[in-house]
Formats: structure tokens, C-alpha cells, sequence
């Protein structure tokens, strides 16, 4: 739902002083009269009328005492006009940075609008106000500094943009589950879980991010499909929420299915591995090459088995029919196109080789 603004003007924000104005004269009471019995100066009580000084605790408890008014009525009337003049003096805090910023996430904007969750019509000042909310960040500079706690699969060779980036991971960390997840993620159960994703792998792609979120849900994790955006190439993401349970984060970023399950197995790979635990950051950008290279061997080996794979390319090296890559997919329980991207990327097959197998995922953001 759309962030809704007062757009109060400052000049229409009453000053508590006003109210005991309003005190005074209802009650035919001189401000002097009123110093008197609060212990201060009739400059201090004509100033605080004026809007020129607010009122302290120490004031609203002598006023209490004197109008027999609560000081909490004043402490709360001191805080509402605090906030309201923060909130019209809202667009002066705005950078040039900050509006920098702004436009490198239009792709970011344009989704959120789509999703109703920004205004469709604003001004530049009054999205970077929104986003600020949406996102939950003092300023859209602080972007930037996210990644926190988390692990990736991003592609080392798209350049990235830090600010995009971090609004996606913002997105993610927005789109939690609406329903508790009862258990916590174990370990033991990995195989249970591959198998359960592989049968749905085999099944109508029809609502297929929603069973997989059902699946997760069985053991204990959250799950969500989020839309990819330029200037953040990530495939994957998986963090630990502030309940302790743990989401993964999935894009369709190029929209091929081998791709897209490779990638889910290989977030499973660092779940597996213990990654989440031990680092406070993961970027696939060839730093971490032996945490990489063993969530890549993860998802390759839980897809394939490794040795019936080897057999098959030996076998079969001279370029196998689809019928052979069929039956041999088929006893291993995945797609077709699973062993296809493997044998291309592996340089067995050309790319274009058997490409009416090779389907694209397309669902709805």
C-alpha cells in the first residue's frame, strides 16, 4: 500500500503555547498571573505562548500544578508539534547525494509503484520521502552500505550498482512470510528437501514459486521470488530473519530454468556448508573462491550424480541424442534441461544445441 503524506505546512502547525493561551483566556488569567505560579518569568511564559520556546518537563509539571492539566497533555502536545515540524522540515534534509541516489533506482521506483506500494505521481523530493519508508532507511544513502549478514550468488561479470543492490536485499528483507514458521532448518533433512524440489522440478510450472514456498516452509524456511533489477545481478540471496528462521531469495535473472535451479541448489550449497554462520558477507565476484567453488560442487553433485554423470559423458560424448539426455535426466530425476545446461556449459554440446529444451520461467512480480 502507498505511503500517504499529511503535507502539513509549517505555518498551519499550533504551537502547544497556543494552547495555553487559550487556557489563559478561557479562565481570565494573566500570563503574569501564571508566572507566578509556575515559578518562571513572564518573558519565559510570553515566549513559550509565542512559539519561540517549548515546553520542558520541568515546565509541564509546574503547569500541571498551576492549570491542573496534566503533564502528560503537554509533554504529548510538545511531541506531536516536535514531530510535525520535523515532518514539514522533512524535504531539507535531502542531499544532492541522496537525489543522486534517487535516480539510479527508477527501476526500483517503477516497481514498487507497480506494486502499489509508492505513489504514481510525486515529485523527486517527496519518492526519495517515500522510499525512505518504504525501505526503512534515514536516507537513501545508506543503501549503499547494505549488504549485511548474508550470502549470494552474483555473477561477477555484470557490473554493480551498491545502491540498487541494497534496495533489492531491502525488498527481500521487506517481503517476509505472512504465516510462522513453526521448526527451524535441519541439516539432516537436505536430502529430503532435494528430493521434494526435484519432484516439483518434474511437475506443471503452474504456481510453481508457491509450491516452492511450501516445500521450504516444511523445513523451516521462508522463501520468496523477488524481481531482479539492473545494477544488481544477483541470482540468489539467503539471510537470517530477526526470528532466527532463515529466508532464500531467488530471482529469475535470465529466465532459464537450469540456470534458476542451479542457483536455488547452490544457496543450499552455503546453507549446507555452514556459510550464513561464518561470514557477514558473500558475493560470488571470485573473492571467495573456495566457498564458491564448494556450493558450485553442491548443486552440481545433488542435481547429477556425479559418477553416473561421468559414465553418461564417456558414453555418450559424441554429441547423445535428446532421447539419451532424456532417459538419462529421467534417472536422476530432473529435467532434461538440467543435463543440457550442464553438457554446454561444460562445452560437451554447443549452446545451441538442443535449445527447444532449454524453457525460459515467466511469473507474474
Amino acid at each position: 500500500m502507498a505511503i500517504k503524506k499529511t503535507g502539513i505546512s509549517r505555518d498551519l502547525i499550533i504551537h502547544p503555547g497556543e494552547t495555553i493561551a487559550d487556557i489563559l483566556e478561557a479562565r481570565n488569567m494573566t500570563q503574569a498571573e501564571l508566572a507566578v505560579r509556575t515559578g518562571v518569568s513572564p518573558a519565559f511564559v510570553g515566549n513559550v505562548i509565542a512559539g519561540r520556546k517549548d515546553i520542558s518537563g520541568k515546565f509541564a509539571m509546574a503547569l500541571e500544578y498551576a492549570l491542573e492539566v496534566p503533564k502528560s497533555f503537554w509533554l504529548n502536545l510538545q511531541a506531536r508539534y516536535d514531530a510535525e515540524i520535523l515532518e514539514a522540515d522533512e524535504e531539507s534534509t535531502i542531499s544532492d547525494e541522496e537525489k543522486l541516489v534517487r535516480k539510479d533506482l527508477n527501476e526500483v521506483v517503477k516497481y514498487l509503484r507497480k506494486r502499489s506500494a509508492l505513489p504514481v505521481k510525486e515529485s523527486t523530493s517527496e519518492s526519495i520521502i517515500s522510499l525512505r519508508k518504504v525501505l526503512k532507511v534515514s536516507s537513501l544513502c545508506n543503501l549503499k552500505k547494505i549488504p549485511i549478514s548474508s550470502a549470494f550468488r552474483i555473477s561477477s561479470q555484470k557490473k554493480i550498482n551498491p545502491s540498487v543492490l541494497g534496495a533489492w536485499i531491502r525488498i527481500c528483507q521487506i517481503h517476509e512470510c505472512t504465516f510462522d514458521i513453526e521448526k527451524n532448518f535441519n541439516t539432516n533433512e537436505i536430502d529430503s528437501l532435494i528430493n521434494d524440489l526435484k519432484n516439483l522440478m518434474l511437475s506443471d510450472t503452474t504456481e510453481l514459486p508457491q509450491k516452492i514456498k511450501m516445500v521450504f516452509y516444511e523445513y523451516g524456511l521462508d522463501f520468496e521470488i523477488v524481481q531482479h533489477f539492473r545494477g544488481a545481478p544477483v541470482q540468489g540471496f539467503l539471510y537470517k530473519r530477526i526470528d532466527n528462521r532463515i529466508k532464500i531469495c531467488m530471482t529469475i535473472r535470465g529466465a532459464f530454468a537450469d540456470i534458476f535451479w542451479f542457483s536455488l541448489f547452490h544457496e543450499l550449497g552455503h546453507l549446507y556448508n555452514g556459510d550464513l554462520s561464518k561470514t557477514s558477507q558473500f558475493l560470488d565476484d571470485g573473492v571467495d573462491i573456495i566457498k564458491e567453488e564448494a556450493a558450485d560442487r553442491f548443486a552440481s553433485d545433488k542435481l547429477i550424480n556425479g559418477d553416473e554423470y561421468k559414465i553418461f559423458v564417456s558414453k555418450y560424448k559424441n554429441s547423445p541424442s535428446f532421447e539419451l539426455i532424456e532417459r538419462f535426466a529421467s534417472t536422476q530425476k530432473i529435467r532434461p534441461f538440467i543435463v543440457i545446461g550442464r553438457m554446454q556449459k561444460e562445452g560437451i554440446i554447443a549452446y545451441q544445441q538442443y535449445s527447444f529444451a532449454k524453457i525460459r520461467y515467466k511469473w507474474a512480480e
